[in-house]
């Protein structure tokens, strides 16, 4: 079962919380000082009925970091790592808490920087709080997730056979862009990719079109961009204008969103050929653009899949592919399940 409360307003979008239960798993949108009140509500719409949860927070409260950490046993590099981490607490007086995984997926696999485990941190008081306030909405949170760790579930999912190939990974999200070069179902590279969130795009259009937030969402959904190729003279009842007033309008956000990864790409080709990608996968709410698998591609020169739900888990009335693409994280995330079980 998939959970959304759409009516929501977009600016508050702080924090994505997903809870499973064997085939059950809500996705909520909350704020991050709300978050017990919104999951109580969530529950009550959706009739879950489990008591485990695991947590997502969003990128931009996170720090994402590559190390140098010598051969050792699990408890040695994490008393190394966290040994790294509390020079930089001495100087922000916030303890804080980690977790790692080796670059490839491999052990000694180095970086051209010379980094071999990528380090993902948060302020210890995000963590108590999302635990508090799934306690106090009756739930046992019992871990914590990376966005490119789930990114890179997603699709493996997604992808299938083809997920041992090399490819990047787009989560174009309201408040924070995320893209990570995925292999073997492990994230091999991410980084956060600034100044071109989806919510640009939103009020971009707003701005442009003089419409409410809820209504630039629906000309999102409903005409999106102009295809690559489309024929002005073939569209009579005057969709083409709409989508190319929305193309106009989000050119400057596309347009950076584009440049954030073609400067990821030359990185990639120049200091680590071999990760490479052979396509990308675009999840978060810009997938929910129409048409924007093929303008991205026509862009980038790489073909670009829209994250779906794959063949084996669609439910009876699930949504479109467009708009299954906002729940990639929360899929991912209630596999963690699996893995416990």
């Amino acid at each position: 079962m998939l959970v959304s409360l759409p009516s929501w307003n977009l600016d508050t979008i702080q924090n994505f919380v997903h809870l499973y239960d064997e085939h059950w798993f809500i996705l909520i949108h909350v704020e991050i000082e709300a978050i017990a009140a919104e999951i109580l509500a969530a529950i009550e719409c959706g009739g879950f009925r489990g008591r485990n949860a695991a947590c997502l927070l969003p990128m931009n409260v996170c720090e994402l970091r590559g190390l140098k950490v010598p051969q050792g046993d699990e408890h040695e590099r994490r008393a190394m790592i966290a040994s790294e981490l509390s020079d930089d607490e001495t100087e922000s007086s916030l303890p804080t808490e980690f977790d790692y995984w080796e670059l490839g997926g491999e052990k000694g696999i180095e970086s051209p920087e010379g980094f071999n485990v990528n380090v993902m941190s948060i302020t210890r008081s995000w963590i108590d709080q999302v635990a508090a306030d799934c306690q106090r909405a009756r739930l046992d949170c019992w871990a914590v997730d990376g966005t490119p760790l789930a990114m890179a579930r997603a699709v493996g999912l997604a992808a299938g056979p083809r997920s041992g190939e090399r490819v990047v990974a787009v989560d174009w999200g309201c408040s924070n862009t995320t893209l990570a070069v995925v292999g073997r179902g492990r994230p091999l590279y991410a980084r956060r990719l600034h100044d071109c969130h989806f919510r640009k795009c939103l009020t971009a259009i707003q701005d442009a079109l003089g419409v409410t937030r809820d209504h630039a969402q629906h000309l999102v959904d409903v005409h999106g961009v102009t295809a690559p190729g489309a024929d002005a003279n073939l569209t009579a009842t005057g969709a083409h204008e709409i989508q190319a007033a929305i193309t106009s309008a989000i050119a400057d956000v596309t347009a950076s969103l584009v440049d954030e990864i073609e400067r990821t790409l030359g990185f990639l080709e120049s200091q680590r050929r071999h990760q490479h990608p052979a396509s990308l996968w675009l999840m978060g709410g810009g997938a929910s653009l129409r048409n924007i698998g093929p303008h991205l591609s026509a862009a980038l020169h790489l073909p670009v899949s829209i994250w779906g739900v794959p063949a084996d888990c669609e439910l009876a009335g699930a949504t479109p592919s467009r708009q299954a693409a906002l729940f990639g994280p929360a899929l991912a995330l209630s596999t963690l399940a699996w893995r416990a079980a």
